[in-house]
């Protein structure tokens, strides 16, 4: 299973097969490793803790209940992504909420999201409070291929997959959002 970046996925082949053949412990391995980066994701759609951990447990659940058709034909955390993704707008479909979607997101909002490596560091906070004050000014989708990027390491063929986007659209948006960035910072 390798990525477009040329690296093969964290967990591979056989971590797959073995959640396919009912290996609880892989499983388990599989939800440790994911499971907050796929709450941080979801949240972007619902604006709401509990829901966004509601809709990835339901994933998981899924995964879990259909494990032995359960198939991963690039990267793991691509196809996580995007059945949070998938998951999230199906539930506010049928909640009638297309407004949730659309919400802005505000700076302590994308304090969850920002890389936990800066929290602290007092020289570089301020060049990231302006870098973040940047993304949470972007447009919706624009954000969402910036923070798959930086935050959830996804390459650009991933993000395509995950937003149902071409990948020449991803690439302009991330010129974009390089764009607002240094506009930001000055």
């Amino acid at each position: 299973m390798n990525t477009a970046k040329g690296q093969t996925d964290e967990l591979g082949d056989d971590l797959v097969e073995k959640i396919r053949q009912g290996d609880e412990h892989a499983f388990e391995k599989l939800f440790c490793k994911y499971y907050y980066d796929l709450c941080s994701f979801a949240y972007q759609f619902t604006s709401c803790e509990e829901r966004a951990k509601d809709l990835v447990q339901d994933v998981f659940e899924k995964i879990w209940n259909r494990r032995k058709k359960w198939e991963v034909h690039r990267s793991v955390k691509a196809y996580l992504l995007k059945a949070v993704r998938n998951s999230a707008i199906n539930n506010i479909n049928k909640r009638g909420h297309r407004s949730e979607v659309r919400g802005t997101f505000s700076r302590e909002r994308l304090r969850n999201i920002k890389p936990s490596i800066y929290r602290g560091a007092d020289k570089k906070d301020e060049l990231v409070d302006q870098i973040w004050e940047a993304v949470v000014a972007m447009p919706k989708r624009r954000r969402r291929v910036f923070i798959l990027y930086h935050r959830h390491g996804l390459s650009y063929n991933e993000i395509s997959e995950v937003l149902d986007i071409s990948r020449k659209t991803v690439e302009n948006h991330m010129g974009l959002a390089l764009k607002d960035i240094r506009a930001q910072i000055g």
